[in-house]
């Protein structure tokens, strides 16, 4: 069913964007006690782990001095069009040179 979702999807556009994460990266050591919530944190990148498609996270901003992931989705066997698309949004940005220390609050 989630492929055939995924593949449905694809029939109307070339690569899927979304976040990686419903939160930002945790502070070093934070969840560590909690296995749930760091199990949670990967809740968007299952599904295209278990449809078995391309996918890649890049740094897209930061929230609270934290880094936010943005997840780039491909469709089956289309992995130079994903890492393409990854590429030109690297060009028209500058997130992925800059570091959390630069956003503390």
């Amino acid at each position: 069913l989630i492929a055939s979702d995924f593949a449905a999807a694809f029939r109307q556009c070339d690569v899927i964007i979304g976040p990686t994460s419903p939160s930002t990266a945790f502070r070093l050591g934070e969840k560590a006690a909690d296995p749930v919530q760091m199990y949670l944190s990967d809740i968007y990148t299952i599904a295209v782990n278990l449809a078995g498609l391309p996918g890649i996270s890049i740094p897209c901003g930061f929230a609270g001095g934290l880094p936010v992931g943005l997840q780039l989705i491909g469709n089956y066997f289309d992995e130079a069009r994903l890492l393409g698309t990854a590429h030109r949004y690297q060009q028209a940005t500058t997130w992925h040179l800059q570091h959390p220390d630069q956003f503390d609050d």
